[in-house]
């Protein structure tokens, strides 16, 4: 077969293609748009005004119905399109500034596409971990300066364990989502306890005995003090003001109370407890499980909150009384699952960043600090982002 041949084969099968991906109507239509003179705009703008009139029209011959839940198929996809176009004009009407973010962001990504060459070069990925499970191991023996214990773990409460995968791996705990921030490096899951949740706890102590004491010695015992009175205020306004700055500044330790997924190196290391300090494990060894709600109030009319249970199955030879295990979460069971699924996916190297960790990414690197807020940006990670926008200009990340 000459080179003909082989150049009308493959015009065929490219012919052959368009027909599957785009139909005649499509085609006349898209042929008939581009030689009517219209502006984008223009032309968005009929179609809208042609989707009211039917809808009004279907609307007047069917009064008090929903056109959404049509059966004419065509009205309630032109109705879910109206509505659609409503909500978003109501989104930027009430969130400029998010708006105006959003039309930044799709405006800068149409401008890195269109540089080819800066987005579609393949960066070295050196910095990944490759190593195997056993190193691995051996690698967080050494850190923890002993060697691990293995665990069973069966519970009664907590019985549905979480998948490790997610169904689109663009698909997951976002910056938003409170529970998972990742700088590209490191993610981190909080623990639903620790020293941050402890000296939150401390500071509304100190503040609401300070007040309920002055006032008692005021208005209760206030004669005895006689011309002492200053005494209250001296002993009192101390108390207020060290729970008032424990408060304000409780998360200074934050950073202690979360798990630490390292993509650079395929270890975990799990947060500060309030008697031991952290250790590492290979990431395959730790597991998430659903949890029944759980009474953090009274008995009798208390409130409840829903946790899961991140489960170590190792853990270093020197917790000789205790089986570490962390509640995480503190939402639902759907966003505990998905934050993670979203950890674990964060740790397969064989496959680019999520788009949806991108927002948490720019976020540091705009700040230039990692995950912890005690260091620098990854500088792995900076030939990925555009030092202007601070925004991810290349195809993936890895």
């Amino acid at each position: 077969m000459n080179s003909d041949d082989k150049g009308s084969v493959k015009s065929s099968k490219l012919d052959d293609l368009i027909d599957n991906l785009i139909s005649d109507e499509e085609l006349k239509r898209y042929i008939a748009e581009q030689n009517d003179g219209l502006t984008p705009e223009e032309r968005e703008k009929i179609k809208r005004e042609n989707r009211i009139n039917a809808i009004n029209q279907w609307c007047a011959e069917n009064p008090g119905r929903d056109p959404t839940r049509a059966k004419d198929k065509t009205i309630k996809q032109l109705a879910l399109d109206e509505e659609a176009v409503v909500r978003r004009e109501e989104f930027r009407r009430d969130n400029p500034e998010k708006a105006a973010e959003i039309r930044k962001r799709t405006r800068n990504e149409s401008k890195y596409r269109k540089d080819r060459q800066t987005y579609n070069e393949q960066l070295p990925r050196d910095y990944l971990h490759k190593d195997s499970y056993e190193t691995r191991l051996k690698k967080a023996e050494a850190l923890n300066g002993c060697s691990f214990k293995t665990r069973t773990f069966k519970s009664k409460r907590f019985t549905d364990q979480y998948t490790a995968e997610l169904e689109s791996p663009n698909r997951g705990s976002t910056l938003e989502g409170h529970w998972v921030r990742n700088d590209g490096q490191q993610l981190a899951i909080s623990w639903f306890g620790g020293w941050s949740n402890l000296f939150t706890a401390l500071s509304f102590f100190l503040m609401v005995a300070a007040v309920m004491f002055l006032f008692a010695d005021l208005v209760v015992i206030g004669f005895v003090w006689g011309d002492y009175r200053w005494v209250p205020f001296a002993v009192y306004a101390p108390m207020f003001i060290v729970g008032f700055y424990m408060h304000k500044h409780r998360a200074i330790l934050a950073h202690r109370d979360k798990f630490y997924f390292n993509r650079h190196t395929g270890l975990v290391k799990t947060p500060h407890t309030l008697f031991r300090k952290p250790f590492y494990l290979p990431y395959e060894d730790i597991v998430c499980y659903g949890a029944n709600q759980r009474n953090v109030g009274s008995a009798r009319g208390g409130s409840r909150v829903f946790v899961s249970l991140m489960v170590p199955l190792k853990y270093p030879k020197h917790y000789r009384f205790t089986k570490p295990t962390f509640y995480v979460g503190g939402s639902n069971r759907e966003w505990d699952s998905l934050a993670y699924a979203t950890a674990m996916t964060f740790m397969d190297t064989s496959i680019p960043l999520g788009t949806h960790l991108y927002q948490s990414i720019e976020h540091y690197f705009k700040i230039d600090k990692d995950i912890t807020e005690k260091h620098g940006f990854p500088e792995e990670l900076k030939p990925y982002l555009d030092p202007v926008d601070c925004q991810v200009n290349r195809e993936a990340v890895w």
